[in-house]
């Protein structure tokens, strides 16, 4: 079984947002470690294509995904993470 890990957790955010990006904000960040503690093999499988489609069907319904994608799909710190062209 794969563990929580802080370094682990940095390069995964490292994989999602390009250098350009600016990671979410601090309470984004903080779900999204919610959702690691409690699922850190699933966040594994994120990839940047989910940080537009919050609605992944993989992840909806983990309460720690929903609580991110509810947070990331309102916040004006991290709107800018999901704008849609």
């Amino acid at each position: 079984m794969v563990r929580f890990s802080e370094a682990a957790f940095e390069e995964i955010l490292d994989s999602l947002w390009t250098a350009e990006d600016d990671p979410p904000c601090p309470e984004g960040i903080h779900l999204l470690h919610a959702f690691a503690e409690a699922r850190f093999t699933d966040l594994g499988f994120l990839k940047p294509q989910d940080m537009i489609d919050l609605r992944n069907c993989a992840f909806i319904g983990i309460p720690e995904w929903d609580a991110f994608a509810d947070h990331f799909s309102i916040c004006p710190g991290c709107s800018e993470h999901n704008e849609v062209s």
